[in-house]
This record gives C-alpha cells, structure tokens and sequence, in this order.
C-alpha cells in the first residue's frame, strides 16, 4: 500500500510539474495504474482506440526509474496499434516485440534502462493487449511483421534496432526474412526463440494452443508465473498487471488464429531457409541458462550461421526481461551502442 501511495505521489508531482500536460476530468474505467495526464506534445495522429481499450492517445505512465512512458493507438497498414514510448524521438530507436502470452508491459523496466540514450517503443502486436484484435486482420506472423513495420514508417522511424522476445523473435525473424524491412534492422537481440534447433523438450503443446480454450484460461498467467518458467518470484502487483494486460476480451480468439499459422517444425525450416542466410545485421541470440524448455546446448552452433552473430547465455530463466530487466537492457545496450 505504501508503496502505491508513493507512486501516485511521484506520478502526480512529476507530470504536474510539465508544462506539456493536461489534466484528465472524465471518469476513468478500471485500470490497474493511476489516472495520469494527456500530454500536449501529441507526435502521432490519433486512430480511434479499439473497442474495450482504456488506455488513452497520449496519456502519460509512470514506468520505472524515474522514467515516464506514453502510451499511443495509430492506424498501419490497416489496423490499430497500441505501443508506449519513452526517451527523445531524436534518438536511435529500439522496438521492442513481446511473446505469448504477454504484451508491452513486459518491457517496461527494460525501457527505462534505455530511455535516456534510445528512443524505445514497444507494440502491443495485433490481438495482443490494447492492439486491434478483429479476427479479419492477417494475423499470421509474416502478416504482424509487416504491420509493425508499417506502424514504425507511419511514425516517422526508418531504421530501428529490434529485440523480440519468445514468439516476438518468431515476428522479429519473418522481418529479416522480408527484403523491403531487412534493410531497416539495425542490429537484431533474439531472446528465448529455438534457432538451428526444433523447439527443445518438454515441447509446449503446439496443437492445443491453436485451441481458444487454452488462451481463454482465467488462471493462465497467474500459473505461467508460478511455474518453472520463472526462477524468481515475481511480486503481485507485476502478475496482476501482467494479468490485466493480456485479459481484453479478444485475445484469447486471435491468439489461437496466431498459433494456427505455423508449427515448431515448419519454424525450423523457415529459419535455416528464409531468416539465417539473410541476418546480415548484428544479431546477439540470448538465452537464459535455466529455461526449462530451451537448454544452452541448442544454440552454440547458431552463431556460426550467422556472419555477425553471437550466443549469449545469461544467469537467466524465460521471461529474462521480467526477471532481470537490467540484464536485458544491459545486452541490447551493449549491442545497439
């Protein structure tokens, strides 16, 4: 409780003090962070945020480290996005695409690590969090990709450095393998994504999850924080919010649509094929030591595939940005400087 209170102190204090803010007067629906402030600097058109959504076009949230981030829906190759930036547009940008089942939020903490030398964005993908979830969008990972590269053209960004994580990396991966945004990568951090290998054991049931009953699990997230994906108990405010951000109504059908478009086996063909021969750019593969289903031993050879490659194997389980998300800043820092 202390520490809430202190936070809406730190919040309101900071965001009063800008002389770019307005206050907010409406009634705010549930949402689990303080009703904060729109900023006067709006850098993006607006679209109009997907039915259900609550965050607001240019509202202003407290992340961490004194770093404050801003959240945004714009309209991209035919769809709405959501995605919260921190730092100066100026700056060299870092995009950062979530896993499942997760969203931005994941990378909160590691954004602002990054924020004062980068220009961070993270994206809500399609049928994820507060991103358009219509079910008549290509939702395909090869259809994502595009869509995210889309949204960083609609707002002004070029060239980008790119960190996926989980089935982010599978988003990040059809990227590179696509000529018209290969050449835009910067730099590529692949984190917790099988590489010269098939998905390694106890493989996930790939075919359960193209089923909406898997995604529509109430206890889904809570369980995934308590399992052995995680080797540090993570506190109840990070799984509530984790909870609420992946609990708009429907994520759990478009999930389903996403995992019914490849298999493990295919992924393996596809990057020996399609995404090794084009990783022309700086590419560090990341993995933590302790991931029950991802061993180490999988990925030494992958960064000879890879003329610019490196394996980097860290104190770490799956959800390294959530465990330690000064680790995660620290190798994209170290990569993208």
């Amino acid at each position: 409780m202390k520490r809430s209170i202190l936070l809406s102190i730190i919040v309101s204090v900071s965001i009063s003090s800008a002389a770019s803010a307005q206050q907010l007067t409406e009634t705010d629906p549930y949402r689990p962070y303080p009703l904060a402030q729109i900023s006067n600097e709006i850098l993006y058109p607006a679209a109009q945020p997907p039915e259900g959504t609550v965050s607001r076009h240019g509202e202003i949230e407290y992340l961490a480290q004194n770093v404050f981030g801003t959240h945004w829906y714009v309209e991209a190759n035919g769809a709405v996005w959501h995605f919260v930036t921190a730092g100066d547009p100026k700056d060299e940008a870092i995009l950062f695409v979530h896993g499942h089942p997760d969203t931005w939020w994941s990378w909160h903490e590691v954004m602002s690590y990054l924020a004062d030398d980068f220009y961070v964005i993270a994206v809500d993908t399609l049928g994820y969090g507060q991103s358009d979830k219509r079910l008549d969008l290509d939702l395909t990972y090869g259809g994502v990709a595009t869509g995210v590269a889309a949204l960083m053209t609609e707002i002004g960004i070029e060239a980008f450095n790119l960190v996926g994580h989980d089935r982010g990396s599978v988003v990040g991966d059809h990227m590179v393998s696509q000529d018209d945004i290969n050449p835009r990568i910067l730099a590529y951090l692949r984190m917790q994504q099988s590489a010269d290998q098939p998905h390694g054991l106890p493989r996930p049931d790939h075919a359960g999850m193209t089923e909406v009953s898997f995604h529509s699990n109430p206890t889904l997230i809570r369980d995934l924080f308590e399992s052995n994906y995680f080797s540090v108990e993570m506190s109840e405010e990070h799984i509530a919010r984790a909870t609420w951000e992946y609990g708009f109504e429907g994520t759990a059908e478009a999930a389903a649509v996403r995992y019914s478009d490849a298999s493990f086996d295919k992924e393996l063909e596809f990057r020996l094929a399609e995404v090794f021969p084009r990783m022309t750019m700086p590419v560090v593969f990341m993995q933590g030591a302790h991931d029950p289903g991802q061993r180490p031993e999988e990925y030494w050879r992958t960064a000879d595939m890879v003329p610019d490659g490196k394996v980097l194997i860290v104190d770490a389980n799956h959800f390294i940005q959530a465990e330690q998300p000064k680790l995660a800043a620290d190798a994209a820092r170290d990569l993208f400087d």
